[in-house]
C-alpha cells in the first residue's frame, strides 16, 4: 500500500522535474513513477541522474529513443535499458506512444480504449497511467463496449464498485503545449483510491488550479 507520484514528458527540463518531484513528495508520494520522454533540449543528463536517484518504476518514451545519441553514454545506457511497460499491483504504466506498446496508448481513446480495457481486466489491473499527449485527463470505462467517460476536476475518487477501469493521462512536466493546459504531474493513493493532478507553478512545488478544457 502506497502513495504513488507519476511524472511524464520531462523533455530535459530539470527545473520542472525538480518542481514535480517536490510537489509529489509534498502530497505524500512515497514511490515515484516516470512515464518516459526524459530527454530533450535542456539538461537531459541532469534529468536522468535525478530519475535514477528517485525512481521506483520508469519506462522509456519515444523521445528517449530519438535523443539517445545526443546524451552522455551513462544516460543513453539508462534510457535504452528501460522497459516499455511497468506494472504494480493495481496499475500498468506506459509512455503512451502506440509505437512502443500498441494496445496501451493514448491513441486508444479514438477506439474507446477497448483493447486496453480488456488487457487490464485480464491481468486484474484497474488503472493505466500514461503521458505522451501533454494533456492531463482521466477517463472511466465500465465495460468493453462502454464509451469512456471523461471525468472532470483535478481530484477524483476511484472507488467505483463496478468493473471499471481508469485511464489516466498525467500530462507533461517539462513541455506544456498551448491549448493543452499547464505543466502537471499526478499522485495516486492506492489505499483511499484517490487521484489528484498537481499543477506546477513557476515556483518550487507551487500549484494552481488547472484548466482541463
Amino acid at each position: 500500500m502506497s502513495i504513488w507520484g507519476f511524472i511524464s514528458d520531462v523533455h530535459g527540463n530539470l527545473l520542472a522535474l525538480e518542481r514535480a518531484i517536490a510537489a509529489c513528495r509534498e502530497s505524500g508520494a512515497q514511490q515515484l513513477v516516470y512515464l518516459g520522454d526524459l530527454l530533450g533540449r535542456g539538461d537531459s543528463d541532469g534529468c536522468v541522474e535525478r530519475v535514477v536517484e528517485t525512481a521506483a518504476l520508469s519506462v522509456v518514451g519515444n523521445r528517449d529513443l530519438d535523443w539517445a545519441e545526443r546524451v552522455s553514454a551513462r544516460s543513453r545506457a539508462y534510457v535504452l535499458s528501460l522497459p516499455r511497460l511497468a506494472e504494480a499491483d493495481e496499475f500498468v504504466a506506459v509512455h503512451g506512444d502506440a509505437r512502443l506498446v500498441r494496445n496501451l496508448s493514448a491513441d486508444g481513446r479514438k477506439r474507446g480504449f477497448e483493447r486496453a480495457y480488456c488487457y487490464l481486466r485480464e491481468r486484474g489491473k484497474r488503472l493505466l497511467f500514461f503521458g505522451h499527449t501533454h494533456q492531463a485527463r482521466v477517463w472511466r470505462k465500465s465495460s468493453p463496449s462502454a464509451e469512456p467517460e471523461l471525468l472532470p476536476g483535478r481530484r477524483i475518487d476511484l472507488t467505483d464498485a463496478r468493473e471499471s477501469v481508469y485511464f489516466v493521462n498525467v500530462g507533461t512536466t517539462g513541455l506544456p503545449f498551448p491549448g493543452k493546459g499547464p505543466p502537471c504531474c499526478a499522485v495516486y493513493d492506492d489505499v483511499w483510491q484517490r487521484l489528484e493532478h498537481l499543477v506546477l507553478g513557476p515556483g518550487r512545488g507551487e500549484r494552481r488550479k488547472p484548466s482541463f478544457e
